[in-house]
């Protein structure tokens, strides 16, 4: 069998894959943090849409329960 592959000697192979490592890990932090960037910017908007829209639907409007009562005749 004809081996195709390049031996690189061992002084060399550890830095190199230390520097794969690093970069491979760096990489993906990227493509993460412009991932969650714009989501966190879309659900930071929404929910300040629906803070105010709680709020509007407050509005000035009291919420009370009462009791009617009601005296009849023999209550005198």
């Amino acid at each position: 069998m004809i081996r195709t592959s390049l031996k690189l000697p061992k002084i060399i192979a550890i830095p190199v894959l230390l520097m794969i490592v690093v970069l491979s890990v760096l990489l993906f932090s990227v493509f993460f943090a412009l991932l969650l960037i714009p989501l966190t910017i879309v659900g930071f908007k929404f929910w300040r849409a629906l803070k105010l829209a709680k709020r509007n639907q407050q509005g000035d409007a009291i919420d009370a329960q009462f009791t009617v009562l009601e005296k009849t005749d023999k209550d005198y």
